[in-house]
């Protein structure tokens, strides 16, 4: 297996950024990527790493906590996890997953959950064997 690391994003790494979040589906030019990156890293409550391998920045993972009211303890979202199309079924994804966990339990959440579209039946079986459960529906409004 090949090392893997996870590190901080940096806007350094606006290419590798935008190369990942278009192979998802998202579109998204460099240029972009470095205010983007700045607003997650100024929200105390959100983190934005990287998996890097010997080629390179291979992976991404976002993760915010947020407390409500209905729950005594905060909730952690990965809300945006991606590896590349030529590094996958590697561990990365493993790897990001972990140390998102890791972070979540570190800010004093007791629940961490994902969402992902209906159409990605991979990306279900993948949170799946890493006991995520199917637990409901999300309904989406985009705003003109």
């Amino acid at each position: 297996m090949q090392n893997i690391d996870i590190r901080e994003a940096t806007p350094a790494d606006a290419e590798a950024l935008a190369r990942l979040c278009t192979q998802l589906g998202y579109p998204s030019p460099a240029h972009a990527m470095p205010a983007r990156l700045a607003r997650l890293v100024s929200d105390p409550h959100a983190r934005c790493v990287v998996a890097t391998t010997g080629d390179g920045v291979a992976g991404l993972a976002t993760m915010h906590v947020r407390h409500t009211l209905n729950h005594e303890t905060p909730i952690a979202q990965l809300t945006l996890l991606v590896v590349d199309e030529a590094q996958r079924n590697r561990g990365i994804g493993r790897v990001l997953v972990a140390a998102a966990e890791e972070w979540a339990r570190s800010c004093g959440a007791k629940r961490f959950v994902v969402t992902t579209a209906l159409r990605r039946a991979d990306a279900h079986a993948f949170y799946e064997k890493l006991d995520f459960k199917h637990t409901g529906r999300r309904y989406g409004k985009d705003f003109s």
